[in-house]
């Protein structure tokens, strides 16, 4: 057997920003290219791109950059995304008409939508995301707090006691009775 197939020269890549050898490191969300000289130089480079599998190319039109729409299926299912990702970054959004839109206490200019997290849990976001990150585990409710007055809630039901209590990270916990209903 030829013993040239087994051999290989190591290659170097080298960080563009400060000219240290690149490493290949290991992270949440996978493996990666890190600058050696780190914590003095933060550049990185995931070494997998995560792919969005295109099932059908619509005959719709981008709004944002006019190129055309897709049916796509990616890490939390299916959506409608450009062709020309990642250069135009426009998303469709599915909204709930049934809900009520409650404003995000933090930019005042988004809304509260509700959103699939990475192990399928269901979250709240603000519907400005990226520019704005506040988020809240549980949907909520538009109850202030007598306490601490801020203006959402949410529901919690423990051992049947109805009881407000103020929560470090300023949101209002409503307990609710088994019959679920807010008591003022």
């Amino acid at each position: 057997m030829n013993q040239s197939l087994f051999h290989h020269s190591k290659q170097q890549e080298y960080c563009p920003q400060c000219g240290a050898p690149l490493q290949i490191k290991q992270g949440k969300k996978g493996l990666f290219l890190g600058c050696s000289a780190y914590p003095e130089c933060d550049y990185l480079r995931p070494l997998q791109r995560v792919e969005h599998k295109v099932l059908k190319t619509l005959d719709e039109i981008c709004p944002k950059c006019g190129n055309l729409l897709q049916l796509k299926q990616g890490s939390f299912g299916m959506f409608i995304g450009c062709s020309h990702y990642p250069e135009c970054d426009f998303v469709v959004r599915e909204e709930s008409e049934s809900e009520e839109k409650i404003a995000c206490p933090e930019c005042k200019t988004g809304h509260l939508i509700s959103r699939r997290g990475r192990q399928g849990k269901i979250f709240y976001g603000c519907d400005n995301f990226p520019k704005c990150k506040f988020s809240l585990p549980t949907k909520p409710y538009t109850v202030p707090c007598p306490t601490c007055h801020f203006p959402l809630s949410l529901l919690k039901s423990e051992d049947g006691e109805n009881k407000f209590s103020n929560v470090q990270i300023k949101l209002a916990v409503i307990f609710l009775s088994n019959k679920r209903k807010i008591v003022k």
